[in-house]
């Protein structure tokens, strides 16, 4: 789950060679900053979330009370109890302990009925798939601004397919590749341009977007140490998704507009420049 990153994607740096072993990285520096992001996050997510995310995948999944959800990278469990306040039970997971533990203790503190927490490891194809055993498939699934923390896909969207109904969708929101990437700055229009000129507007520019790479960076300029990120092409997670059997049939790139207006962040400025994308992937009947 990411907040104040919606915009600032990792910065790039790199300290030391490359991690020994991504994967324990990934779920270790969550766990250790879990009481920072729960804080920061809070009950219902920071305003990007609120405002774009979360509607986003709704709007993408389509689903409705009485349905049944499984969500991967749920945080603190802010998007669970969203859809568990429509009557829709879910099963929300993620690999942080610590984490799971904040989205339990925010859950009961709300009152809020109808979601079950689980430390799952998304990475891991069987332990998704144990997520429904002894139970009927889930109407659909979901994971909001956890892919970047991930070094593999397929186990994920491998799982799911395995757990999720025939025409279940599964939602993925995720920061947009193409743009907000650790290789992304903006690039401030000509001031000798005339308004209606587009060489007057603010863009940015990207100096890499194709290769596959993983870099250290921050979702907020407050938080105690850096994280690992996993950059791919739009293409290797779309390839990921299909190699496991599922399809695409909708899709969203969401610009920021005003969902932060007091975030430093650049994308306030780009409202023709989408932040982030949201992807419906289906599966086959």
């Amino acid at each position: 789950m990411a907040d104040e990153a919606a915009g600032e994607a990792a910065d790039g740096g790199r300290r030391g060679g490359p991690p020994q072993d991504p994967f324990r990285e990934a779920r270790e520096t969550w766990e250790r900053q879990a009481e920072f992001f729960d804080e920061l996050w809070g009950d219902e997510g920071d305003g990007y979330h609120q405002q774009l995310f979360a509607p986003a995948a709704q709007r993408l999944l389509g689903v409705e009370r009485g349905h049944r959800v499984v969500e991967f990278a749920c945080g603190n469990g802010g998007f669970a109890r969203r859809l568990a306040a429509e009557g829709i039970e879910v099963t929300a997971t993620d690999s942080s302990a610590p984490l799971i533990e904040a989205a339990i203790r925010r859950t009961q503190a709300a009152g809020a009925d109808g979601v079950a927490f689980k430390v799952v490891d998304a990475c891991d194809e069987m332990e998704v798939v144990r997520i429904g055993a002894l139970a009927p498939p889930f109407d659909a699934a979901a994971c909001i601004m956890g892919t970047m923390s991930m070094p593999a896909l397929r186990p994920m969207f491998g799982g799911a397919h395995r757990i999720v109904k025939p025409r279940g969708a599964f939602a993925v929101v995720s920061l947009h590749p193409a743009f907000a990437t650790s290789a992304v700055s903006l690039s401030k229009g000509a001031e000798d341009a005339e308004e209606d000129d587009p060489r007057g507007q603010d863009g940015v520019r990207i100096t890499r977007y194709l290769s596959r790479y993983m870099m250290h960076g921050v979702t907020s300029a407050k938080q105690p140490e850096r994280q690992i990120y996993f950059h791919r092409p739009l293409a290797e997670l779309l390839a990921d998704a299909f190699a496991t059997g599922w399809t695409l049939d909708g899709a969203e790139e969401i610009p920021a507009g005003g969902a932060a207006p007091d975030s430093p962040l650049i994308w306030g400025k780009l409202p023709e420049i989408p932040m982030a994308i949201a992807l419906r992937f289906r599966k086959p009947a």
